[in-house]
């Protein structure tokens, strides 16, 4: 029973990651001048969001409640308050670093449940796209100190 409820827990924060991840990418699109730039970052966050539906159906499917959980987390209209004037190399940083802890999250969830082919598949895109967020930052001169320890 230990050994569910953590996994839940597990599960609870990818999700909260998740959402923020989509927030930022939406947030790093809206200030990309690049077109091409614009469809990546708008691709990831609706990936985000796909990766989003499929961990709640997971958690409804073990019996856990997610609309309060959901509804009482999601602060949109804060965050975007929050976002006016921000650099969009600032919103990229944030969407690899949301990136790199869902690869830690993933790496726990999977090691709960090993056969959830979903989750194994999210982690392997979601690690392509740290791998593309630290080109790209790394190209616009920026070098994040997470990327040099992994």
């Amino acid at each position: 029973m230990s050994g569910s409820s953590e996994y839940i827990v597990v599960l609870k924060k990818i999700l909260n990651l998740l959402k923020n991840s989509k927030l930022e990418y939406l947030k790093a699109s809206d200030e990309c001048n690049l077109s091409k730039d614009k469809r990546h970052l708008n691709l990831q966050s609706t990936l985000r969001n796909r990766y989003f539906q499929d961990v709640t159906k997971l958690l409804r499917s073990l019996n856990v409640e997610v609309e309060s959980l959901v509804i009482h987390r999601l602060n949109f209209e804060q965050m975007v308050i929050s976002s006016i004037k921000k650099s969009n190399h600032t919103h990229l940083h944030k969407c690899v670093e949301y990136d790199q802890k869902l690869l830690v999250l993933y790496d726990e969830a999977l090691a709960f449940d090993p056969s959830t082919s979903f989750l194994k598949n999210q982690q392997e895109k979601v690690s392509e796209s740290v791998s593309e967020g630290i080109y790209f930052l790394e190209n616009a001169g920026i070098i994040l100190e997470s990327s040099k320890l992994g």
